[in-house]
């Protein structure tokens, strides 16, 4: 997306303040408004990951892995996340114009790439709304067990995310800052939780320590496998792909920026939160987990080999019912499905903007790139909506739980395909950088870790994403149905980018011909009050 795209638009604050605003237009339409403040960008960062794959998915690491195989397994997928959104915040904050990596993917390594990247990621993220809408519906049958209400709680959830997409920017930020507050909190208090119940604060009074450590720290039976190092490496290597469905969705951040105030910023804090807080949330909460329960407690198991979604099967809630606290369950079941409802307003808001995105550049047709006057794509919204109605799915004969597995699987690969992409874009950046004389001094933003941060984190998630789906190949029988929602993103991408290539005859872009300019005209943002 070119600078011209964009215009001054003169506003006046509450206190009589004249102020600018950076919006994007569309001939035929409405535009965007750079309205997300910096509190409401910050707050959407560190809690845009925080949902079902640490309430409830922690469980299923902790069981594969053990507690220390769970928590190395959060650990490193945390810090190589972290170091790919270091290389994502320094693109953004360089050109908060781009249309996020699916243009840096085009601009720096091949019109093609940002193509299949584009149309990959939309995907990831069209599928990852009805997962957590289907998460969502789950949890409601822990209190309403009739599976005849299941298509009534979707279609509730849906026409409550779309409302709030529908509604604008200004109380889509506002939404997501209510309840991005209310999951941070809760994390928190189930951290102190944590802690008491394992120094022996809790009813039964059962100091834990680091008892489940030393008795079983990792899995010596994962799959029945022999000898028990076997069973213990792949358990923890069983952790790594649970842990990149956690902390999917980081590379959301880039879809808000061209509609966030002072994005160089919020960009910036943003990016800085992501690493710390939110690694740090989740690392201290799995150390936690592992602390205050045995990975083969029966009650974890039984849990996660019924594979409920409710909060039966959160470690947290099993944690509070062993040590005899009372009525958490109910609570902590509301703050999941909070969590839920709020991460699949998320994703919708996510998969429209990246619609939007490559109908601009000519990827995707025109009219998906109209808006409405308040700023929403509302074709390509349109669009996303139907797409979401794949939680119905939920209401078949395979049921809710298999639907989600399924739809799950598929949303973990394209984040690791994604996680590539970025990564890759940030590498050629780099060298182009160097080719032409460019001092990353420069840079309003730049990582201490690159280029080697980038390079880690492309090699460490190929090698993930190649073996995401092992545990089909286990257990005696081919999962072919598991095998195909493990991998169908990564033929998805090479028709993509090869058919593109075919078509237009695009090719790599030479590190010396590469635009590694701003497009960012800095003085046309609305510098928000937090």
């Amino acid at each position: 997306m070119s600078s011209s795209d964009y215009d001054i638009e003169k506003k006046a604050t509450d206190s009589g303040e004249i102020i600018t605003e950076d919006v994007i237009h569309d001939e035929d339409a409405g535009h965007m408004h750079r309205s997300l403040k910096g509190r409401q960008v910050s707050m959407i960062a560190i809690a845009g990951t925080i949902g079902t794959g640490l309430f409830l998915g922690s469980g299923k690491a902790l069981a594969n892995g053990g507690p220390v195989g769970a928590l190395l397994g959060y650990l490193i997928v945390g810090i190589l996340v972290g170091l790919m959104m270091y290389s994502l915040g320094e693109m953004m904050v360089w050109d908060p114009s781009a249309g996020g990596f699916i243009e840096f993917s085009a601009r720096y390594v091949d019109p093609a790439m940002g193509f299949a990247m584009g149309w990959q990621y939309w995907f990831q993220v069209a599928m990852s709304a009805p997962v957590e809408i289907v998460a969502a519906s789950i949890v409601i049958s822990f209190w309403d067990t009739n599976n005849d209400h299941k298509a009534i709680y979707i279609t509730v959830m849906l026409l409550g995310i779309i409302a709030v997409n529908l509604a604008g920017i200004k109380y889509f930020g506002e939404f997501e800052f209510v309840f991005a507050t209310i999951k941070i909190i809760t994390v928190i208090g189930l951290i102190i939780m944590c802690l008491v119940v394992d120094l022996g604060g809790a009813p039964d009074h059962d100091r834990r320590g680091f008892r489940f450590w030393r008795t079983s720290p990792f899995n010596d039976d994962f799959f029945d496998l022999v000898p028990a190092s076997k069973a213990r490496f792949l358990g923890f290597w069983a952790v790594l792909t649970q842990a990149a469905f956690s902390y999917g969705g980081m590379e959301g951040l880039a879809m808000i920026c061209l509609e966030a105030a002072n994005p160089r910023v919020s960009m910036r804090t943003a990016v800085r939160a992501i690493f710390y807080r939110i690694v740090g949330l989740y690392v201290f909460a799995i150390l936690l987990i592992g602390m205050c329960l045995s990975r083969d407690d029966p009650h974890l198991l039984q849990a996660n080999a019924e594979n409920t979604g409710t909060a039966a099967e959160s470690p947290f809630v099993i944690i509070i019912q062993t040590s005899g606290i009372k009525v958490l369950d109910h609570i902590i079941n509301a703050v999941v499905l909070t969590s839920a409802f709020s991460s699949g307003n998320e994703f919708l808001y996510s998969a429209s903007r990246s619609l939007f995105m490559l109908a601009q550049q000519d990827q995707a047709p025109r009219f998906l790139g109209k808006v409405l006057k308040n700023g929403v794509p509302i074709y390509s919204l349109a669009v996303c909506s139907a797409f979401a109605c794949l939680a119905y799915l939920a209401c078949g004969q395979a049921g809710a739980n298999d639907a989600f597995n399924w739809l799950a699987n598929i949303t973990t690969l394209g984040s690791l395909i994604t996680w590539c992409g970025v990564s890759l874009s940030h590498i050629r950046w780099y060298q182009a950088m160097k080719v032409q004389g460019l001092s990353r001094e420069e840079l309003p933003f730049h990582s201490w870790t690159q280029p080697y941060g980038a390079w880690l984190s492309l090699i460490a998630f190929l090698i993930i994403m190649f073996f995401n789906g092992f545990t089909t190949f286990l257990g005696g029988a081919f999962d072919d149905q598991s095998f195909i929602s493990d991998y169908v993103n990564i033929p998805l991408v090479v028709i993509l980018y090869f058919g593109y290539k075919f078509v237009k005859k695009s090719k790599i872009v030479p590190l010396a011909e590469m635009d590694c300019s701003t497009h960012y005209v800095e003085d046309s943002v609305v510098y928000a009050k937090y």
